[in-house]
């Protein structure tokens, strides 16, 4: 009951944070996070997109199940980000990527996801 209830109030301060970030705009799509608004926005803002990104990586792989079928594992990220963030704290992504946006100010374009995938997470994997 716990999980279920932290992972409400996860997806709940997600979506708050979507709707500070997308605010300036009348579109009711959801906004992709980039760098932009990574360094604009405040520490629990950031704490409360990680979680809503771990709290999906979790649903996901309890979704597929011990045994993904090959598609998935072949085509998914969440296998990805669950090995090559193992381990890392909320706050220490967050540090992680509050430096990353700061010595590369040219990639504020660049979606924290995206970020996530394929500098933190796929180095750290291992091939």
């Amino acid at each position: 009951m716990k999980r279920i209830a932290l992972m409400v109030a996860s997806i709940s301060l997600l979506l708050l944070c979507t709707s500070v970030w997308g605010g300036e705009k009348k579109d009711p799509d959801l906004v992709i996070v980039t760098g932009e608004h990574w360094t604009t926005a405040s520490r629990d803002e950031k704490v409360a997109y990680l979680f809503g990104i771990g709290n999906m990586l979790e649903i996901e792989q309890a979704m597929q199940g011990k045994n993904p079928s090959k598609l998935i594992r072949n085509s998914s990220i969440v296998p990805v980000l669950i090995k090559g963030l193992s381990g890392l704290s909320t706050n220490k992504v967050r540090e992680m990527l509050d430096q990353w946006y700061k010595k590369r100010p040219a990639q504020l374009k660049r979606s924290v996801i995206e970020v996530l995938y394929t500098e933190f997470a796929l180095p750290n994997i291992g091939s």
